[in-house]
């Protein structure tokens, strides 16, 4: 197991919801198939086998499995660590063709790569889906099409309730589709409905973007999932107040 490499990005991990946090733990350790992955280090370690899933506990082992997956195996090896969370994130965002500043502050990459995932689905869904999303969302109902996909993601990029929405949704869809089950998380009636009503969506396109032979080696297949539910993590902490009501 490698140590964690100290990474001000990834403290969150320390506050993070264990349900997320499982969820996480589910991308570095499970395979496509629901095989344990066999480059995983985190399931044979002492440490994280005696917290018995209060993975609050173990969070910089969980980090570090994350660094290590984001860095070059080899060069690993010999530097004894792995890479920070935003390098990471970088390379996933470039991989997906990401329009952003990569150097600011990795919530604002986040934002980016969240609002990147709600357009490629956006394309996926019927009107009458996107119709009910923006309702969900209180996006102004005159605007349609390009406008309104355009006022929502000029919203994510804001950050705030939206981009709360968003990652969830996000998230939630990523976990169906790469794990086979959602987000196990408390949510008032409204995000519940906007969060099934894009799941499909979602599902497609991050299925889709998984299985493009260029971009979608063993490691992508782990740091994309991840970086959306760090993201999500993120957002879920920052809006803890409308967690509940």
């Amino acid at each position: 197991m490698g140590k964690f490499r100290e990474d001000k990005d990834l403290e969150l991990l320390r506050y993070a919801d264990n349900e997320m946090l499982a969820v996480l733990v589910g991308y570095l350790t499970t395979d496509k198939d629901g095989s344990t992955r066999y480059t995983e280090s985190l399931t044979g370690d002492k440490d994280f086998q005696a917290a018995e899933g209060d993975y609050q506990r173990v969070w910089q082992l969980i980090g570090a499995e994350l660094q290590h997956f984001g860095g070059d195996t080899f060069v690993n090896l010999f530097r004894g660590k792995g890479v920070e969370y935003k390098e990471i994130l970088t390379d996933v965002c470039k991989k997906l063709s990401v329009k952003t500043d990569f150097s600011a502050d990795v919530i604002a990459i986040e934002q980016a790569l969240l609002a990147k995932l709600f357009a490629d689905s956006w394309e996926k869904m019927s009107e009458q889906e996107r119709t009910a999303i923006r309702k969900e969302l209180k996006i102004d109902g005159n605007l349609a099409g390009g406008a309104a996909l355009s006022a929502i993601i000029a919203a994510i990029r804001l950050g705030g309730f939206m981009s709360y929405q968003v990652a969830l949704i996000a998230a939630n869809a990523v976990a169906k589709a790469v794990l086979g089950r959602g987000l196990a998380l408390a949510a008032n009636a409204g995000l519940a409905r906007a969060i099934g009503l894009f799941a499909g969506p979602v599902g497609i396109a991050i299925t889709a973007l998984l299985t493009v032979p260029a971009i979608s080696g063993p490691a992508f297949r782990v740091t994309l999932p991840a970086v959306v539910q760090i993201a999500a993590m993120r957002q879920q902490l920052l809006n803890q107040e409308r967690n509940f009501f």
